[in-house]
């Protein structure tokens, strides 16, 4: 839901919000940066509902690392002995966009909390200002999966995984910790086998769209990601898979719209 001041400041013209941002305090601007619900779109909060799985399948550009990030700082800052896995086809792509890219679990840190992380790249792991920890894994070794327990997972571009059923099952079975064990697959869509079955699994609730949906892009790259496949059916066949996906997991919640694939 968005803040009050944000709504407020929709409302004004472009000079008029300008001068309002420019007369913030210090704090008050940095506050308002920071309450990430203001600025997420739709499909980037995490439904309602006591699911096991949230799906975000969605094209490039509609904030999917971003809203990672952020459901897994929210995480982090409310349960200081929180065990988090961060999985991703590579070691490295864990680290360059989960951890270090520009929308990472970095960059999404509140301007107080930075300081007080601890960042270990040669141990994998992230420390967050609360003390909850995260733990960096590769796909392609799902050996390492197995053992460590976790909270809560974030796997990232799950599509692409080279090892993506014994990596899931692996991650699966070390979701062990806390009365609620929760994880969060943002990928773009394609039809392989893994991404099937968890689809197809009970508490599976999915939310995504086409890159455009991003209210946050620039217009050059809405144009352009419309061109490119707004008609064509590669883009068709993304938006069935989410639309389809969406209704059967989570009713109602999806925000994915035919006419924003149409172009």
């Amino acid at each position: 839901m968005k803040h009050h001041a944000v709504r407020a400041l929709e409302a004004l013209g472009e000079d008029e919000m300008r001068a309002v941002l420019a007369s913030l305090t210090e704090t008050e601007r940095r506050a308002l940066e920071g309450h990430w619900p203001s600025w997420a779109h739709q499909g980037q909060m995490a439904p309602a509902g006591p699911w096991r799985t949230w799906t975000m399948l969605a094209g490039r550009g509609f904030g999917k690392t971003k809203a990672g990030a952020e459901w897994v700082s929210d995480f982090a800052r409310a349960n200081p002995d929180g065990a988090i896995a961060l999985v991703a086809a590579t070691a490295e792509e864990a680290r360059n966009v989960m951890v270090e890219g520009r929308s990472g679990l970095l960059a999404a840190a509140r301007f107080d909390e930075r300081e007080a992380m601890l960042w270990q790249p040669s141990r994998r792991r992230l420390v967050f200002a609360s003390g909850a920890q995260a733990f960096l894994y590769s796909a392609a070794n799902p050996e390492g999966l197995r053992g460590p327990e976790h909270h809560i997972a974030w796997c990232d571009e799950l599509a692409k995984w080279r090892n993506a059923e014994a990596a899931w099952d692996n991650l699966r079975l070390g979701l062990r910790l806390g009365e609620r064990p929760r994880t969060l697959v943002t990928t773009t869509p394609r039809g392989v086998a893994a991404l099937k079955r968890i689809l197809a699994a009970p508490g599976t609730a999915a939310t995504g769209g086409p890159s455009w949906a991003n209210p946050h892009s620039s217009e050059d790259f809405v144009a352009g990601a419309v061109a490119a496949h707004g008609g064509t059916r590669f883009g068709r066949s993304r938006w069935r898979y989410c639309s389809r996906a969406a209704r059967r997991n989570s009713p109602g919640v999806s925000p994915i719209s035919r006419t924003n694939w149409r172009g």
